[in-house]
């Protein structure tokens, strides 16, 4: 959530400076222009005033007449020569030519005496100190404004956040096959919509799959039958039994066979819950026996078995040897000559990798391999055999 919060956030505190630049710019250009205006007239009446006081006296007395002067200025108003002020070449032309130069950084305003080197210097204004001041409240103002829309953010953002962790829960158990798990959301959540297509979804894949698990059960007993019946027939005709129109029968009714078994213990697996049966076994010897077994079926290929210390192995031993089984058969039909076998412990995992110096499997087709039924273009000839399901039963 504080990511998501966060990313909001900084949206909407970015359209929030976006708008208050904007009003602000045209707020200051107006503001400015009247109050610059106002003040300046203001102040070139008043210096005038001061400047025709000072009109006959001795430049040496100016200071003293004005000392002298009740004016009743809230500000003070002095003469002081030009020398005494560091100015750029542009202020010092604006001096010249009459007009007032205000130092910001002082709050202080300057008017040149004419046919003189002294200046009438004004200020400082308590009303720029108080504008200049005003300036850092207005941000600070700002800056809290902004700080305090963190609270209808997280106050929307809130409900909606707990709801979508509900709904990753209930996906979570989804992947784990739980496909009675529903999102149960309020009516007034803003994402009760979304809940009821993910509900209706999973009703959905929930019923996908059990039509298809009933459709591998049913055709795998449905075919047994038949099977049998076959087989059956076969015996009671007469003729020669070892007639090579008998036995390719025989060979593609045990294909046919072998088939079925496939197909029932790949929907055995492919419940949710498959019951195990753990023991514990040492894997290497193991390994090798499985090996041995394969070996026997290709005893031109080159075989290196697992060595190293004893493995201590805890699995369903009757599974993870058809599992072994499978990847090793898939090996001896696609190698050219070499098969290696190794048994590792990786942290809390017993790693058994086969290797062979076959034709691979492209890095496109890696993930799709293990789905049932697939077959790659490499293995499509009737001499690689299999039915399609050896990877997918080893998933």
């Amino acid at each position: 959530m504080r990511r998501l919060f966060i990313q909001f956030y900084l949206l909407l505190m970015a359209c929030f400076l976006v708008a208050v630049v904007l009003v602000g710019m045209v707020y200051k250009q107006a503001v400015d222009d009247v109050g610059e205006r106002y003040l300046s007239d203001l102040l070139r009446t008043t210096l005038s005033l001061i400047e025709a006081d000072l009109r006959g006296v001795p430049e040496d007395r100016w200071s003293e007449t004005l000392a002298n002067a009740d004016h009743g200025f809230t500000f003070k108003v002095k003469v002081e020569q030009e020398s005494s002020y560091i100015l750029d070449d542009e202020s010092k032309q604006a001096l010249h030519r009459g007009e007032i130069v205000m130092l910001e950084n002082k709050y202080l305003f300057l008017q040149k005496i004419e046919d003189s080197d002294y200046l009438l210097v004004a200020g400082p204004l308590r009303y720029l100190f108080f504008l200049h001041q005003l300036k850092w409240f207005d941000y600070a103002l700002l800056g809290l404004l902004g700080l305090s829309l963190a609270i209808p953010v997280f106050l929307w953002m809130r409900p909606h956040w707990r709801d979508l962790v509900l709904l990753e829960k209930t996906a979570g158990k989804l992947a784990l096959d739980d496909f009675s798990a529903h999102v149960d959301l309020p009516a007034r959540s803003g994402i009760r919509q979304l809940g009821e297509a993910f509900n209706h979804m999973a009703d959905n894949i929930a019923a996908l799959l059990a039509s298809k698990r009933a459709l591998t059960n049913a055709v795998a007993h449905e075919l047994r039958t038949p099977l049998a019946r076959l087989r059956y027939r076969m015996a009671l005709l007469e003729g020669d039994q070892e007639s090579p129109a008998r036995q390719a029968i025989e060979r593609d009714l045990t294909a046919i066979d072998k088939l079925v078994e496939e197909l029932l213990l790949h929907a055995k697996l492919d419940r949710s819950q498959t019951p195990l049966k753990l023991t514990t076994f040492d894997a290497i010897p193991w390994a090798c026996e499985r090996i041995d077994e394969q070996a026997t079926l290709a005893e031109h290929l080159h075989w290196i078995k697992p060595e190293g210390e004893p493995v201590s192995f805890t699995a369903d031993q009757h599974l993870i040897t058809r599992a072994l089984d499978n990847f090793l058969s898939n090996a001896r039909r696609h190698t050219k000559s070499t098969i290696q076998t190794t048994v590792q412990i990786d942290q809390h995992y017993c790693v058994i990798m086969v290797d062979d110096d076959g034709p691979g499997i492209p890095e496109a087709d890696r993930a799709r391999v293990f789905d049932p039924f697939v077959r790659l273009d490499e293995s499509r000839g009737r001499q690689t055999g299999g039915h399609g399901l050896g990877l997918a039963i080893v998933a």
